[in-house]
């Protein structure tokens, strides 16, 4: 029975205990809300100028433009090889004025042209003679002493040395030896040399067309024996 009642009493209590929070929620007034209150803006309204009076910025406050880009430069073309041009035929090759040649002035030779001919001189009787005659070749001289044999060099004698040379001799009209050409050699200088040193002291009987005495070239033999 007890116990009964102590259940009671306690479930009570808990009612009351919760009437009363019930009620003072009830009974406690509500927090006031602060109402917000937005900003406001003032200012004044300044009317634009007039377009004359808008200043337009000088040029030299302008920065420079910039300057383009340079293009690439372009590729020259090669230049086309230029066809080879045929070679020049040359100049026939004049012979060289002979020493007898004497260039003379124009009017000198039309002066010579317009002279008359020179007078051709008559040969005299001595002269016709000779023109046409035959020549007589030279011969040596028939005195042995004019015409010595030249001497055999010692050493050509020991070396055994021999043969003959050949001489071109121009025997001029008083009979005397005037030049003298080795036409063909005997094989040795030292005989070469000795035939043209007799040679040249020999006198001739000289060459004649008619009667006239004439220079004559003559080849001579000079002969080198052991035997």
């Amino acid at each position: 029975m007890s116990n009964r009642l102590s259940s009671i009493f306690a479930l009570v209590a808990v009612i009351s205990v919760h009437a009363a929070a019930i009620g003072l929620a009830l009974w406690t007034p509500a927090p006031k809300t602060q109402d917000l209150v937005l900003p406001t803006l003032q200012g004044i309204l300044i009317p634009a100028p007039p377009a004359e009076a808008v200043q337009v910025p000088s040029a030299k406050e302008l920065p420079p433009p910039e300057p383009p880009p340079p293009e690439p430069e372009k590729p020259k073309p090669k230049p086309k090889p230029k066809p080879k041009e045929p070679p020049k035929p040359k100049p026939p090759i004049q012979p060289p004025p002979s020493e007898k040649a004497i260039s003379l002035p124009e009017e000198t030779v039309e002066e010579a042209s317009a002279a008359p001919p020179p007078q051709v001189a008559v040969p005299a009787q001595k002269d016709n003679d000779t023109l046409g005659a035959p020549v007589t070749p030279p011969q040596k001289d028939a005195n042995p002493m004019n015409t010595p044999a030249p001497a055999y060099p010692n050493l050509s004698r020991r070396l055994k040395e021999q043969g003959t040379v050949i001489l071109d001799v121009l025997i001029l009209a008083d009979g005397t030896v005037g030049e003298i050409h080795i036409k063909q050699s005997s094989g040795y200088k030292r005989l070469d040399e000795t035939a043209v040193k007799a040679v040249k002291r020999w006198r001739y009987t000289p060459a004649r067309r008619g009667s006239q005495p004439i220079d004559h070239w003559h080849e001579q033999p000079v002969e080198f024996s052991l035997h």
